[in-house]
């Protein structure tokens, strides 16, 4: 039965930048047997919504373009946690549980949320470039829940690229015993790269003579450089005054260019003869960093030759990362923990608004 009448005002699509707002009288009617109240039913709003369907699509389109939560409150005049609602509430209806259909080659990395405290977890379809988890910190149990997804879902993951963290390491033998996992190429390099320069600094600070010192000193960047410009004259001479007054820097110097040499092979098997012929020469070196690198890779040889049964490398995630960080920066951190995974779960399809 009819019980009393209700106002809503509800925002339209504005008529150029002029706000639109309708003023609605609805019927409120009321259960004979159970006394519930309720009120007319409006077609065009979602629920309870104080907008219409098509303001709603408006915003979304206008953060699709790239434009900030800040920029398209002040453009509609609205409040900014409306705008924030409305995206966070899309996210939420499309991806809050990735399909994982077909997902069968995976990479996998972290990221810094607040550098030093809080880590993220990602994994990313190689295939398609969405990220299809998100786990809070870097362990072992940070992949846990999308294990446990993959499993219940029957999803058979075949290959996996990673860094050489211990915990993705173990999280996937765990997991999927029998997928391919091969290690990044670039964070192998990258890991000689720090013995590199670790050894630069322990060779400087053991160095007496300060002739050596000032040329060690400050030129990082010429003996980790890796490019085509290598050939100019002037990094030729500078290098070679390097290398020509310090032993254990040129041998260093030497170990790290010859690393890349690992994956430029025909096969697995003569990749793998190269990298225990590298491991053996850094082992001589008597450099305490470049043995330590040594024992790592020789420890996880099998991941990195595994790249030769299949030529993946997380660059692709590195490069999702890349984006990662500039959605922080813009955003000036992000609050709401559940939105800022949303953003990235749907990071591949949207344009994704920036919190600021």
């Amino acid at each position: 039965m009819k019980y009393g009448k209700v106002h809503r005002n509800i925002r339209a699509l504005p008529v150029g930048s002029t706000p639109t707002i309708l003023h609605l009288t609805l019927q409120r009617y009321q259960c004979k047997k159970c006394h519930h109240v309720f009120q007319s039913r409006i077609p065009f709003t979602n629920g309870e919504a104080s907008y219409t369907k098509k303001f709603q699509a408006y915003i979304l389109d206008l953060l699709r373009l790239g434009l900030t939560i800040s920029a398209v409150a002040r453009h509609l005049r609205i409040n900014w946690h409306v705008v924030k609602d409305i995206h966070k509430a899309h996210l939420h209806k499309h991806y809050r549980n990735p399909n994982l259909k077909g997902l069968r080659c995976i990479g996998i990395d972290e990221f810094a949320v607040h550098k030093g405290q809080i880590y993220k977890t990602i994994v990313v379809d190689h295939e398609t470039g969405r990220i299809v988890y998100v786990g809070n910190g870097r362990s072992k149990e940070a992949l846990a829940k999308f294990w446990r997804r993959v499993k219940r879902l029957k999803v058979k993951i075949e290959v996996v690229s990673s860094d050489l963290s211990a915990a993705f390491i173990s999280s996937v033998g765990q997991n999927a015993p029998d997928a391919i996992h091969v290690y990044d190429k670039f964070h192998i390099v990258q890991l000689v790269a720090k013995a590199m320069d670790k050894t630069r600094r322990s060779v400087y600070k053991q160095t007496t003579d300060m002739e050596q010192r000032k040329v060690i000193k400050g030129n990082r960047w010429i003996l980790l450089r890796k490019d085509p410009e290598k050939s100019d004259k002037k990094y030729k001479k500078r290098l070679d005054n390097i290398l020509e007054t310090n032993k254990p820097l040129a041998t260093a110097y030497y170990l790290y260019e010859d690393i890349e040499q690992i994956w430029m092979l025909k096969n697995k098997e003569e990749a793998l003869r190269q990298l225990e012929y590298w491991c053996r020469q850094a082992q001589e070196s008597k450099l305490y960093y470049f043995k330590k690198v040594a024992a790592s890779l020789m420890a996880r040889r099998t991941g990195i030759s595994a790249w030769y049964d299949y030529k993946i490398s997380n660059a692709r995630v590195e490069g999702i990362n890349n984006k990662i960080k500039m959605i922080k920066r813009k955003a000036y951190g992000f609050r709401d923990e559940k939105y800022f995974e949303l953003i990235l779960l749907g990071l591949y399809d949207e344009t994704n608004a920036i919190m600021r």
